[in-house]
């Protein structure tokens, strides 16, 4: 999935959003467009907008923009 889809996925506010990266699963749970939890493996923060779902290097210290279209979303 490219990013551009992502971003629409997670604006939609319709469902959580499970992934596996690496062999590691993952979740982003857009609450609202201000409180998104995002998880991966054992770690999780919480985003208060979009862009900084797609920008902060969480996953293996890198931003979700660089890696979504590695991703497999479930």
């Amino acid at each position: 999935m490219n990013a551009e889809d992502l971003i629409d996925w997670i604006d939609s506010l319709t469902a959580d959003i499970e992934f596996e990266y690496q062999g590691i699963l993952g979740a982003i749970c857009p609450y609202s467009r201000t409180d998104i939890s995002f998880c991966y493996g054992d770690d999780d923060i919480k985003c208060s907008s979009i862009d900084e779902v797609m920008t902060t290097p969480f996953i293996t210290g890198r931003p979700l923009k660089d890696i979504c279209e590695e991703i497999t979303f479930g």
